[in-house]
């Protein structure tokens, strides 16, 4: 995805207590106007979303949405799919 990087969050993963999914796939997180969005994939349609008022609150709704849709197996789409595999090979649920 392309974001002017004027716009993109330099943010420390380790600084937090995240959800592990927000801290082994690290969105890019960027803010846009008032708001942070959290994104994984090309682009903000077809790719994992969050959006917040500050940064964690993005990460956390990024978080809240992949496992949504991880978990929907009716969903087709290759980034979730990547992420499922990645999950598989790990041999448990993080």
């Amino acid at each position: 995805m392309t974001v002017d990087k004027g716009k993109i969050i330099d943010f420390d993963f380790s600084r937090f207590r995240l959800p592990t999914y927000v801290i082994v796939f690290k969105p890019l997180l960027f803010q846009e106007r008032s708001r942070y969005i959290a994104v994984l994939g090309p682009d903000l349609e077809s790719g994992i979303t969050g959006y917040g008022e500050t940064p964690e609150d993005a990460l956390i709704n990024w978080n809240d949405n992949l496992r949504s849709q991880i978990y929907n197996l009716d969903l087709k789409n290759e980034i979730i799919d990547d992420i499922r595999n990645k999950v598989a090979a790990k041999g448990k649920i993080i």
